[in-house]
């Protein structure tokens, strides 16, 4: 590039070509912005040449280095430029945007409550404070804070959205109906409240609504899996023996950020069911046992497992949670299949195999049993939860039902039933709580089989 003209003022450039800082960053920026990171890299560090502590540079050099995934070196980078000049209100901001992707929660909220001390009516902070404050557990905390930022604007369809979710975890449904309905307004296309509206709908005993609601959805996007798994749910037509890949795809990829943080919040408990359940089989933490988890999601059983595995696979539909759980550092081999076509084409090649949460997203479980069957050595053991069907509340017939939310419950004697029918033998079937939801618990198995 031209030399930098280090009076950095906002003169024209030179007629000997060289231009002013503030020209150089913005130049960098837009070549940030369409993913030409080293030229962008390439500026900032002129810049920082002449100036080494200038707070524009260093701030967006940082966010350069986290769009690379070095985040050490982005959270380095930005705290320069927060000491440079301590009131950058969108450094503030983008630091809390960091620790809060990287589940620092607590730095996350020092970050964010600074910046909307700085500038109160930043709708996106406000928004990110209530965010954290929920992921926290802090919920009356949270809300507060959401009001307080759409009694400034009621126009930003995210604080809604966020709002909604954080009532309906409170068990406050029809308080939540007006929130995703607000958010929806906002953002016609944004699934994420069109999926909740629906799922608030049915919550208060509104179906005929939430039926008509997915079938408008249908209609301005024909095919969409989400609308077609959750019609069904809701009307109880055309249920399909478990969710198709696409919706999985399409829920996962979505929440695959937040995911963590979101499960966070409803104190979720499976990755360490499955691994209690473990310890009461027997299975030592040895290092020595092949290990599958199936439906690995972000990772979370994978640091609890690791030190049981001397080969640690995980298999996923959803390329963004793999993503995540690549990260981790834990898996030897990571795999985007669908679960049932994965262990089905393995035969006698796990001492253990580990599903957490995902089951509740079959409904008819023969094949997939039949499949963790064959891929287990002999000797080996399956285990896993699932949300449980309350058998004396809602009769014995069908075994499983579908959830308004689109997940499955399972009875015990269905699964006894068809273990046994897929050539596996129930060791161990016990009652827990999975996670809380709208202020409830989530009632649900874990469950030991070996081959029979």
């Amino acid at each position: 590039m031209s030399d930098i003209n280090n009076s950095g003022n906002e003169n024209k450039a030179g007629s000997d070509g060289r231009i002013s800082i503030d020209q150089a960053i913005r130049l960098a920026m837009e070549l940030q912005k369409q993913s030409k990171l080293d030229q962008a890299e390439g500026i900032y560090g002129e810049v920082l040449s002449v100036f080494p502590e200038h707070p524009d540079a260093l701030h967006f050099l940082g966010i350069l280095h986290y769009q690379r995934g070095h985040t050490a070196k982005a959270i380095q980078i930005i705290t320069r430029a927060l000491d440079a000049s301590p009131d950058y209100v969108d450094a503030h901001n983008n630091l809390g945007n960091i620790y809060m992707e990287q589940g620092r929660l607590e730095e996350a909220e020092a970050c964010y409550r600074r910046t909307v001390e700085l500038a109160p009516g930043h709708l996106g902070a406000g928004n990110n404070l209530g965010t954290v404050l929920r992921a926290l557990g802090r919920l009356d905390e949270a809300e507060p804070v959401f009001r307080n930022a759409l009694a400034m604007s009621s126009d930003f369809f995210p604080l809604h959205y966020n709002l909604g979710n954080l009532l309906y975890q409170q068990g406050r449904a029809a308080e939540a109906v007006d929130q995703f309905f607000q958010a929806l307004v906002l953002d016609p296309e944004q699934a994420g409240s069109k999926v909740m509206l629906g799922i608030a709908l049915m919550t208060v005993g509104r179906q005929e609504e939430a039926v008509v609601h997915f079938r408008q959805w249908l209609k301005e996007d024909p095919g969409n899996p989400e609308a077609l798994h959750l019609l069904a749910a809701c009307s109880g037509e055309a249920v399909p023996d478990r969710a198709s890949d696409e919706y999985v795809k399409c829920l996962f990829d979505r929440f695959a950020d937040s995911f963590e943080e979101s499960l966070n919040q409803l104190a979720y408990q499976a990755p360490e069911l499955v691994v209690g359940a473990m310890a009461k089989a027997c299975i030592r933490p040895d290092g020595d046992l092949d290990i599958l988890d199936a439906g690995c999601g972000t990772g979370l059983c994978g640091a609890l497992l690791k030190p049981y595995a001397r080969r640690l696979d995980g298999v996923d539909l959803s390329a963004g949670m793999l993503k995540r759980a690549a990260k981790t550092g834990n898996y030897d081999r990571l795999e985007e299949a669908e679960l049932t076509a994965f262990i089905s084409d393995r035969k006698d090649v796990y001492d253990v195999i580990v599903c957490a949460d995902t089951l509740c997203y079959f409904g008819d479980l023969q094949k997939v049993l039949r499949g963790v069957a064959g891929a287990l050595k002999p000797g080996g053991n399956f285990i896993f939860t699932v949300e449980r069907k309350d058998e004396a509340a809602e009769g014995i017939a069908g075994s499983y039902l579908i959830k308004p939310q689109g997940r499955y419950a399972h009875s015990e004697t269905y699964l006894r039933q068809v273990a046994r029918l897929s050539g596996l033998e129930p060791r161990a079937v016990s009652y827990a709580v999975l996670r809380q939801e709208m202020g409830r618990p989530v009632n649900g198995l874990v469950v030991t089989l070996a081959p029979a």
